[in-house]
């Protein structure tokens, strides 16, 4: 009785009057070894970011969506199921390859979690499917990418923040210098806390604590030197001016860095019905019950808002240069600014690119602006700012001309 035999094959000895060994024990189960606390509930649900706990939630309301406008069963799904979502998705003509894998993960990723047993849908298929819409689509289609922000780029847009000295422009130009100076992404920008930041009279400590590629949770340390080459681009600087600002206003500082503001200058109040915390009832909380880190939660800006930021700089930055031709453009160092059609390209992303590219033409090894940006080693993301360098430099045409120069330079 209680004997688990599904373990036992013919090398299996069993000693008659000693204990079983455990492995061979069917253990019995209560009730209590299936149930967590609310309290440990609520740590398991906020083990991932809230950034990415909304995006796939809106991907997963999606396929729920689809589901049930054809009468189909959401969770646990069919094969057929997926595959014909995935079908559904590139037939649509409104998602790339990246969009339709990163939809089809999370529908997957959410079949496994929710289900016993965590089965999930067979994926060979629609990995196949996804490859092939991938060939077919990079033959009509570039994939949107940002223009790098170089220095000089870099700083026409801060001079638009200084044109007209609000609130906001302290802000902006804070967030221009320190992305492109520490090669950040848009939502760590966005999630910067004013205690994670220390500002020396040479530089600022920042810790980044919600890194992408650091799956276990731990915390980046960087330094941010101060420019005294180009104090309007010095990132500390600028943040000194903007944290200043902040304490005028009483900013908390257990809070974000990078706030919304109201057309007066002061903190905007992002309490709504929406963004309020809810019980688990779905109720939503009263705001005298809110805690400290779910005030925090409020202050955060998204990475679509910091976004906007970017672009709208880049744009006055564009409308400053009307009077030059692009000729001349080029002749200052200008690239995102190039041209009307490039500076309408630009989002927060350039200014990590435009950082990286600054760093790898001065020299600086790849390993160091990897560790800085957060790559994995051999990044093809990071390689991919590079490959313009490494083509200039390496081009035939352009090696002709150089040994052509030395020679004239000799004779």
């Amino acid at each position: 009785r209680g004997l688990n035999v599904s373990g036992f094959n013919r090398d299996t000895v069993l000693v008659a009057g000693q204990e079983l060994p455990s492995p061979f024990v069917q253990p019995v189960y209560s009730a209590r070894d299936f149930v967590i606390s609310e309290e440990t509930a609520r740590l398991y649900r906020d083990a991932r970011p809230t950034n990415t706990r909304r995006n796939v939630d809106n991907q997963i309301k999606l396929f729920e969506q689809w589901c049930a406008e054809r009468d189909r069963v959401a969770l646990p799904c069919t094969t057929a199921t997926l595959i014909e979502y995935v079908g559904w998705m590139i037939n649509s003509g409104r998602y790339d390859p990246n969009t339709v894998s990163a939809y089809k993960s999370a529908v997957v990723t959410w079949q496994e979690r929710k289900t016993p047993g965590r089965t999930r849908p067979g994926t060979i298929e629609v990995k196949e499917m996804i490859s092939a819409f991938r060939s077919q689509w990079a033959r009509t289609n570039t994939e949107k990418q940002s223009p790098a922000v170089r220095e000089a780029d870099l700083e026409e847009m801060v001079a638009a923040c200084d044109e007209r000295g609000r609130p906001a422009d302290l802000r902006d130009a804070a967030i221009l210098t320190l992305g492109f100076h520490l090669l950040t992404r848009r939502i760590e920008l966005a999630r910067l806390v004013v205690t994670h930041l220390t500002l020396h009279a040479d530089g600022m400590d920042v810790r980044l604590v919600d890194r992408k590629t650091r799956k276990d949770g731990s915390v980046y340390e960087g330094w941010v030197p101060a420019r005294d080459d180009a104090p309007t681009l010095c990132p500390v600087r600028r943040m000194r001016a903007w944290l200043d600002y902040g304490r005028r206003i009483r900013q908390p500082e257990h809070e974000a860095v990078f706030r919304a503001l109201d057309k007066a200058g002061r903190l905007a109040q992002r309490l709504t019905k929406q963004s309020c915390p809810q019980h688990s009832d779905c109720s939503p909380s009263d705001p005298h019950d809110l805690t400290t880190e779910e005030w925090t939660e409020l202050s955060f800006l998204s990475g679509e808002a910091i976004n906007g930021y970017v672009k709208a700089r880049a744009k006055a930055a564009e409308r400053r240069l009307a009077r030059l031709t692009e000729e001349e453009r080029v002749e200052h160092g200008f690239n995102a600014l190039l041209n009307l059609r490039t500076a309408a390209r630009v989002t927060a992303h350039g200014l990590r690119a435009g950082g990286a590219t600054e760093l790898k033409e001065a020299g600086v090894p790849e390993d160091q602006i990897a560790e800085m940006g957060d790559w994995a080693k051999d990044s093809k993301a990071m390689q991919r700012y590079f490959r313009a360098i490494k083509a200039k430099a390496q081009n035939p045409w352009a090696l002709a001309r150089a040994s052509r120069a030395a020679g004239l330079n000799t004779a």
